[in-house]
């Protein structure tokens, strides 16, 4: 059961953080200089996605999937990579909600939120090419006599 869930999740995690990537990054495909309309939209709705699910992926990974016993040093270095990636693009994004930043702040808040989440699909890319390697050793293992 814990791996269906641990493959659900790396799932449903890769679905949000390549629409929230392909709307932010369609723009500047067409020459456009900001993210609106529809595209803005969908990515509203793929970074709600990312909000729930970022924590929720984080526990229950941290609890049961990284730890030297149960992950391999690739598996783990993409997981912290990627949790605190992700946490930088919320904490960016929150941070232009508040009252506080001025103008060019905001738009350095922006940016930084712009490759904090761009950063984010490197580090799933580690992750899951971390947690195949481990689940491959893992079978050889238990395949193995002796």
């Amino acid at each position: 059961m814990k791996v269906l869930v641990d493959r659900i999740l790396l799932v449903l995690l890769f679905v949000v953080i390549f629409a929230a990537s392909a709307t932010a990054a369609l723009p500047e495909f067409f020459g456009a200089d900001h993210l609106g309309g529809a595209l803005l939209l969908a990515h509203m709705f793929s970074s709600g996605g990312l909000v729930f699910l970022l924590p929720i992926f984080a526990l229950f990974w941290l609890f049961s999937c990284i730890s030297s016993a149960t992950s391999g040093a690739l598996q783990r270095l993409g997981f912290w990579l990627l949790v605190s990636s992700g946490l930088l693009t919320i904490a960016t994004i929150f941070a232009c909600m508040l009252p506080y930043p001025s103008t060019e702040q905001m738009e350095q808040l922006i940016k930084l939120h712009g490759y904090a989440g761009f950063a984010m699909v490197p580090a799933l890319f580690v992750l899951m090419i971390g947690a195949a390697r481990w689940r491959s050793i893992q079978r050889a293992r238990s395949s193995t006599l002796g």
